[in-house]
């Protein structure tokens, strides 16, 4: 667990980064170290000149200034010196604390669905994803990354249990009065609007072709059901005769006819099944029953799995194929797609509505969520990774503040001195 954190850790830090560090730490302690030795030096020359007094003065204020800036830079990461003094490794000892501000200020700041709705509003994203969708070289990576995606998806899902998912769905479809209500429906559509006309004379065109071809055999079962003695005086053939006589003349009338008796029965009819569909609980049970029956037979099975099976075929060799006629399909549709958006000025402005309102809501629906990860994510880290990243981000700032405190102790520590000699 910790090696890993550690190589994350080491990972997410820049070289320049790392390597500043280091080099601060060694010019802030270097002229600390220098400022040691000046005092040291003014001391061993004391009394021999008004010059050293002020290198004195000088030396150990910038002392001063430098270790007292070296004890707080040091007390935000670790304890110095490693004694346990009081509101010392601030950091390590506030590792939650920090884990759940942080969390709570990107979610507040930068993720709260006012703040999304306001850094939106003057944004084009509609413009910006219709021209996006219309770009050939972006509409092409798009239809590739779909289609390299699908063979891979497909092959996670199970042969068997893609055809059951796919029984149990159409099963779960005709139960609560959904299929049922849905062919009524669309009988009920058809009927209203005499749609259903052009399927009866579609019915009777094949009507007409089926008397054609088993005429032969119609006329076959009248003379087998006639007497011979009918036969003889070739009664069977003007039977025959008339019996495909009366069903053309019928079906003639029936075409020619729109408001023909048969026409205006059909349609009653039509329309009556449709009510009980979707009136009826008897016929909606008897419905659901055939289908379950269908589905539960062990064709069907073997149908979807068929089914699946060609579709993944399908699949595979529209991925394998760099220019298939798949791929160039939905890299043109992708394009058409994003160049009708950018001509339709209404729709732009739709979309742009419903984007902004829908970022804002997803921002606001998982924006705590974000903040929740981050601070988890903190709290996962052992502190001296914490310390670490910190550190290495701020750190050779904070030298800099060394350096500073020792230059600025010192030329404090020289006024005040100065300021003595003309008092005294």
């Amino acid at each position: 667990m910790t090696d890993h954190t550690d190589e994350d850790a080491d990972a997410s830090i820049a070289p320049d980064k790392a390597l500043s560090l280091p080099t601060m730490r060694l010019i802030a302690g270097g002229l600390l170290v220098l400022m040691a030795l000046l005092f040291l030096l003014a001391v061993s020359q004391s009394g021999q000149g008004a010059a050293w007094g002020y290198a004195r003065a000088f030396a150990e204020a910038a002392l001063v200034g430098g270790l007292a800036d070296w004890f707080a830079v040091t007390a935000i990461f670790r304890r110095p010196l490693g004694l346990p003094i009081p509101h010392t490794a601030i950091i390590p000892r506030s590792k939650e604390r920090i884990a759940n501000t942080l969390g709570d200020f990107v979610s507040v700041n930068f993720l709260a669905p006012e703040v999304i709705s306001a850094r939106l509003a003057n944004q084009d994203l509609a413009t910006s994803l219709g021209r996006q969708l219309a770009d050939p070289v972006t509409a092409r990576r798009i239809a590739n990354s779909v289609m390299d995606a699908l063979p891979a998806i497909s092959e996670l899902l199970d042969d068997e249990v893609v055809s059951d998912f796919m029984r149990r769905q159409i099963g779960e479809f005709s139960r609560d009065e959904r299929l049922s209500a849905a062919i009524g429906r669309g009988l009920q559509l058809l009927t209203e609007h005499g749609r259903h006309q052009g399927v009866l004379d579609a019915a009777l065109s094949e009507g007409w072709r089926a008397l054609e071809e088993h005429e032969v055999a119609i006329r076959a079962q009248v003379r087998a059901r006639t007497s011979w003695v009918w036969r003889l005086i070739s009664l069977d053939a003007r039977a025959s005769d008339a019996l495909i006589s009366a069903i053309e003349d019928t079906m003639r009338q029936i075409a020619a006819q729109p408001d023909h008796p048969a026409r205006k029965r059909i349609t009653e009819l039509l329309q009556k099944f449709s009510d009980d569909l979707q009136t009826s609980p008897e016929l909606r049970l008897q419905i659901e029953q055939v289908v379950g029956d269908i589905l539960a037979h062990p064709a069907v099975a073997a149908y979807f799995a068929d089914v699946w099976r060609a579709l993944k075929a399908a699949l595979r060799a529209g991925a394998e194929a760099p220019q298939s006629s798949a791929r160039l399909a939905l890299a043109e549709g992708i394009e058409r797609f994003g160049a009708a958006l950018l001509d339709d000025a209404q729709v732009l402005e739709t979309l742009n509505r419903r984007l902004r309102a829908l970022l804002a809501e997803i921002s606001g629906r998982h924006g705590r969520d974000v903040g929740a990860l981050i601070s988890e994510t903190i709290r996962s880290w052992d502190t001296r990774t914490v310390v670490e990243k910190l550190e290495q981000s701020v750190g050779p700032d904070l030298q800099y503040i060394r350096i500073n405190g020792t230059v600025i102790g010192g030329l404090i520590g020289l006024t005040i001195h100065q300021i003595t000699q003309w008092l005294t």
